[in-house]
């Protein structure tokens, strides 16, 4: 499975917390992060992580894209729309290049993550919307959301509760 980076955070939100994230790349940065290190813990080693996908694209610039300029999320949601097409290009083949770099079949897509109202008065909560593409196939297998825990304000350990809660659906604790 190749990782790609955190795609986008969706605005205007009800609750201005994604007003609050501050720098939108480095968000998403903490995002890939915290996925990394929850992946990691949890012992996902044959998972091809953002980072190894940089240090790809630097050593084999003519073979694939910065895996940061893959628009994964535009071809997710055209695959929502359109369920039994393939996955458009570029896409298709960037994704297929960086899987045959790392000997994959999937990739996991975190599309966006957005923030919503919870259910007790006061609260909120950070949803993280993920996508897994069959690259050689070129379909969409899975698309879903993983809610995180419903909390006061925005915070900086939300990008870590999103990738924990996404770490105990793919292996439990």
């Amino acid at each position: 499975m190749v990782v790609m980076p955190a795609q986008g955070i969706r605005g205007g939100d009800s609750l201005g917390w994604s007003g609050k994230t501050g720098d939108r790349r480095a968000f998403l940065a903490a995002v890939d992060s915290a996925l990394a290190t929850a992946v990691r813990d949890r012992g996902l080693t044959a998972w091809t992580l953002p980072s190894v996908l940089v240090q790809t694209a630097r050593k084999n610039p003519t073979y694939v894209a910065n895996p940061a300029d893959v628009r994964a999320a535009d071809a997710v949601r055209y695959l929502e729309r359109k369920r039994d097409s393939q996955i458009p290009e570029p896409v298709a083949s960037q994704l297929r290049s960086y899987a045959a770099f790392h000997d994959a079949r999937h990739a996991l897509i975190p599309v966006e993550v957005r923030f919503e109202p919870g259910r007790t008065p006061g609260t909120g909560r950070a949803v993280l919307r993920i996508a897994i593409l069959d690259v050689r196939a070129s379909r969409l297998v899975f698309v879903g959301d993983i809610a995180g825990p419903e909390i006061p304000d925005f915070g900086p350990a939300v990008a870590s509760d999103l990738a924990r809660k996404f770490t105990d659906l793919v292996v439990p604790r």
